[in-house]
């Protein structure tokens, strides 16, 4: 009788233990999921000059904000978490008086739309096409990019050269460049994992103090430079609502293309600007990219990193001033 008595508790112990474990795992995952509270964008994230506009175009909404009369010039950021046209911020609203400025916040990032089908890079590169057209009012225009979104533009301009008469790429990556991945591999394998993706971009990736590391670490040569305004438009923007998804696409090397078969193809001419000290991609891959378009300037912008518009606006400003200059044209031979 006793032993029937023991070995029934073990039984009920060992499935209550197992119930109080699976509740336990349950409540992570919720609250591992549980969407944050949406926080407002700062009002930093668009000079007050600027109109901020909608544009309807077939893959979602794209937030743009324009001003200015002129010759159409479009910024594009790049892609990291937390990005938006604050990229550029400080920098666009100083060619408003000679051009019709458009900064625009690509799909899944800033408050563009964040649409969950996976978008690829044919998507965001269809979706510029649109806007230009759209908005440039059949004159061709010159596009600023950085990034990943430099990358993007390349095939739109080899694709569309009516669109598109002039090119300033900064730190411009296909992801993977000259064999080497950008995104480290970890992440890519965190990106596919059901639950687990979204709950690592939460709670680690898009969180205040990961931002400021990564500014630290990457963003910024000259961290003293840091500013708090940085800091909360980057996590405010990383925190809203469905902001994991294109950063989780990027991870999983969605975005990938060729970068260097890309500028081979142009016909525009090309400038490269790069920040001396910028970790990835480093100086040497814009010698690198340098002989590959037909026309192409590098410009060095020294003690600076990858976020150079945040981080030093005036010398970006003064370098896009000058290359935009019809009058001043010259280009190493590549």
């Amino acid at each position: 009788m006793w032993r029937w008595l023991l070995a029934r508790g073990r039984k009920i112990w060992g499935v209550s233990l197992g119930a109080g474990l699976l509740g336990a795992v349950v409540l992570a995952v919720r609250y591992a999921l549980r969407p944050s509270a949406k926080p407002k964008l700062p009002d930093a994230i668009s000079p007050a000059i600027f109109a901020t506009r909608v544009f309807y175009s077939s893959r979602g909404q794209v937030v743009y904000h324009e001003s200015g009369q002129g010759g159409p010039l479009v910024f594009l950021h790049g892609v990291y978490v937390g990005a938006s046209s604050y990229e550029w911020s400080k920098v666009y609203p100083h060619f408003a008086e000679a051009h019709q400025v458009l900064a625009v916040d690509l799909l899944g990032f800033g408050e563009s739309e964040r649409p969950n089908p996976a978008l690829s890079p044919a998507d965001h590169i269809r979706v510029l096409t649109e806007l230009l057209r759209a908005k440039c009012g059949g004159e061709r225009a010159a596009v600023i990019a950085s990034g990943l979104s430099a990358g993007f533009v390349t095939v739109l301009a080899a694709q569309h050269p009516d669109l598109i008469h002039r090119l300033i790429f900064l730190m411009p990556n296909g992801v993977a460049d000259f064999g080497r991945r950008r995104v480290p591999k970890p992440y890519g394998l965190f990106s596919r994992i059901p639950v687990v993706n979204k709950a690592f971009y939460r709670r680690y990736l898009s969180t205040r103090i990961q931002v400021r590391a990564w500014l630290k670490s990457f963003g910024f040569a000259e961290p003293e430079k840091i500013t708090d305004e940085v800091i909360e438009v980057l996590t405010n923007c990383a925190r809203q609502f469905g902001a994991e998804r294109a950063i989780l696409q990027w991870m999983s090397r969605r975005f990938n293309l060729e970068l260097e078969k890309r500028l081979e193809e142009l016909s525009q001419p090309v400038t490269l600007i790069w920040g001396e000290k910028a970790v990835y991609p480093p100086l040497e891959s814009g010698y690198r990219l340098q002989p590959l378009a037909k026309q192409c300037n590098l410009v060095v912008l020294e003690n600076t990193g990858l976020l150079v518009p945040l981080e030093s606006p005036k010398e970006v400003a003064d370098a896009l001033a000058k290359e935009l200059d019809p009058t001043i044209r010259i280009y190493t031979a590549g």
